[in-house]
């Protein structure tokens, strides 16, 4: 993807995160019956295939050949609200539809071999013309503040992860996983269009041990995925006014290094009676990783780095399993998730704010063999203010955010 343009390197891995819902530009949406608790014990449970994402040891607790395939639909509501005089635009509300797929085959008695396909980050937000005019400024603005920042983002990522998970004692169950992972972005601002995709691999292990039969504890590790994503970067008259006029109009070749972060999963899983269940989680991600953005190309060498400065996440959650019969569980969760930013370092094209998430799902068993999953989350997030002057006017307002999803997921044992 290429990326450059002092005047709009910020926007370039901005990339995606306010409309995800999850720290950074993380996605959350992978297992409907893991967002019931809140994604509380999601590292450590065997309920079906789509556990492996959170932990690959998990897999050795799957003794049956299973597929699950999961659906989640996201609205999102964003409202920007500009210091001073508003401009007459704000952000267009986006509903996207998340799918992800899990396949688990045992291998003889203790080995059983996992396949996930999931988007783990991305994001799609679009921003009306015009908005978030300049402080004191009669709209409309030939250059208006938010305009400048980012007027659309779109993010994909796709993750295919093989995994194994391998029953060591009655008690210890381990996992390793190998990750291909494609990234497919396009940027854009009233100064520059950002186009570009890569891709790239990365690895995961994970444990579970339960010292006796009321006990579980998970652990999962996910390593940071580096890409040096290529593609076209297309500066617009007033992308090149803003250099200088040293870049001239057009498009160009260039590449820049990105690292998506790495992931440490913490589980607990107590049985509090046969048909009750207290779930503990927490989820610690490296969002440090990626402190600046340093964009080469072949006409102008390297750009000044945009940095970042985002802070490393964690995410603590509580949810309860409680199975009314052997067909009906019923799950509820809560959680608490840190923003990236600040202020002074938030991204237009990702307004990160610390979130509470809470919780329902329930889990059917229809027919022998099949298990129906479904979930509700409704997710809190706090007011995020904004204060940049890095651009060639300021951006100064709070964004207010919340979204709620639904989730369904089929899950088939053979």
């Amino acid at each position: 993807m290429k990326k450059t343009g002092a005047l709009l390197i910020g926007s370039a891995l901005g990339l995606a995160a306010g409309q995800t819902m999850a720290s950074g530009f993380g996605v959350s949406y992978q297992s409907v019956s893991a967002m019931g608790t809140a994604y509380a014990g999601a590292g450590v449970l065997s309920e079906n295939a789509s556990n492996q994402w959170y932990n690959p040891a998990t897999l050795a607790g799957l003794k049956k050949t299973e597929l699950s395939l999961a659906l989640h639909q996201v609205w999102v509501d964003t409202h920007f609200e500009a210091d001073g005089v508003s401009g007459p635009g704000d952000l267009d509300d986006i509903e996207p539809f998340v799918g992800s797929g899990f396949l688990a085959v045992p291998i003889g008695e203790t080995m059983t071999f996992g396949l996930s396909i999931v988007s783990p980050f991305g994001t799609k937000i679009e921003y009306e013309n015009n908005w978030g005019n300049a402080t004191g400024l009669p709209a409309p603005n030939p250059a208006t503040t938010g305009d400048i920042y980012a007027t659309e983002s779109d993010l994909q990522t796709i993750n295919i992860n093989p995994s194994l998970g391998i029953q060591v004692t009655d008690n210890l169950n381990v996992g390793v996983g190998v990750s291909y992972q494609t990234l497919d972005a396009k940027i854009t601002n009233d100064a520059t269009i950002l186009d570009g995709d890569d891709d790239s691999y990365g690895w995961n292990v994970g444990l579970t041990y339960s010292p006796d039969d009321n006990n579980h504890f998970g652990a999962a590790y996910r390593s940071e995925v580096d890409f040096e994503v290529d593609g076209d970067i297309t500066f617009t008259p007033l992308g090149s006014a803003g250099t200088g006029g040293l870049i001239p109009a057009g498009s160009y070749d260039g590449s820049a290094d990105v690292t998506l972060p790495a992931s440490l999963q913490l589980s607990y899983a107590g049985d509090l009676s046969d048909n009750t269940q207290i779930l503990l989680g927490v989820e610690w991600m490296e969002w440090s990783s990626l402190d600046k953005l340093e964009v080469d190309t072949d006409q102008f060498g390297t750009l000044p780095p945009e940095n970042f400065n985002w802070d490393n996440t964690t995410r603590y959650s509580l949810g309860m399993n409680h199975s009314l019969n052997a067909g009906t569980v019923l799950r509820i969760g809560v959680a608490m998730e840190e923003s990236t930013q600040a202020t002074d370092n938030r991204s237009a094209i990702s307004p990160d704010s610390d979130r509470v998430w809470a919780t329902l799902g329930a889990g059917f068993t229809p027919m022998e063999n099949m298990i129906i999953d479904v979930g509700y989350a409704h997710v809190f997030v706090d007011d995020a203010d904004i204060n940049r002057t890095d651009k060639a006017l300021p951006l100064s307002g709070t964004y207010e955010l919340d979204a709620d999803i639904i989730g369904a997921q089929l899950s088939y044992r053979f």
